[in-house]
């Protein structure tokens, strides 16, 4: 009899823990104690300054004020500010005492982007950030194409990395790049001296960087000032002098 008892008496104690539990979990779970009244969206100490509007990364983390800490899918909103244009990486993390912080990697812009007279910032993948320009980025470019852009579109990436491959060998051969210009799956670099050099599409760059740099050195060895070159044809790149007549034909390099 005192075993049966004993027994009976585990069973109901083990029913009335589960309650409470249970009964504490439901409590957890839906009082008002709990919720979420304050996020605070900063920024990560090793992240650049944000291109795209902070207000977007506030508009995704607002949400969480109002909800239970026991019920929010962390994880879930990570991902969610993660996708967002120009974010990096992002950490949620949410305090029982209803504090949530939201942790900011930012992507660091590489180049402003101008279509119709607007500048956007692109990322090294090629993704609008922003509608801006931002003086302090040494890469500009002037793309020909006819519809504007939007934040998270895409620009053609080989053109950027072409763009910021000339940007950073031209001057070894005394061109400095003032206008950077995109048309048609061509590039066209304006220098410092008003010189048009056409590189046309983004293919073999190492070649033409050497084809240009014959064509500066022969120039320069028959004192000749150069208007314009054509390095589309890489064996064989033409240039126009400045005094050259709008018909005449262009002079082909020579060898030496």
């Amino acid at each position: 009899m005192t075993e049966i008892r004993a027994s009976l008496f585990t069973k109901v104690m083990s029913l009335v823990v589960a309650a409470f539990t249970a009964g504490l979990l439901i409590w957890l779970l839906n009082s008002p104690v709990f919720n979420v009244r304050d996020v605070v969206v900063h920024r990560a100490d090793s992240s650049p300054p944000p291109a795209v509007d902070p207000a977007a990364i506030e508009a995704a983390a607002r949400p969480l004020v109002g909800m239970n800490v026991f019920r929010i899918d962390a994880a879930a909103l990570q991902q969610e500010i993660r996708n967002l244009p120009g974010v990096a990486d992002a950490l949620v993390h949410v305090r029982i005492d209803g504090r949530a912080t939201v942790t900011v990697a930012y992507e660091a812009p590489v180049a402003n982007w101008i279509v119709k007279g607007q500048s956007y910032l692109v990322n090294a993948s090629g993704e609008v950030l922003a509608e801006q320009f931002e003086p302090d980025i040494p890469l500009t470019i002037e793309d020909a194409s006819p519809e504007g852009l939007a934040s998270g579109a895409l620009v053609n990436v080989g053109a950027l990395y072409a763009a910021h491959q000339l940007q950073s060998n031209l001057p070894l051969l005394r061109v400095i790049p003032s206008r950077i210009r995109y048309s048609a799956g061509r590039l066209i670099v304006v220098d410092h001296a008003g010189r048009e050099l056409d590189f046309g599409d983004t293919a073999h760059l190492d070649a033409k960087l050497m084809a240009l740099h014959a064509v500066l050195e022969q120039a320069n060895r028959l004192g000749e000032r150069i208007a314009s070159v054509d390095l589309r044809p890489i064996e064989r790149p033409t240039y126009r002098t400045v005094d050259a007549p709008p018909l005449a034909k262009s002079r082909e390099l020579q060898e030496p």
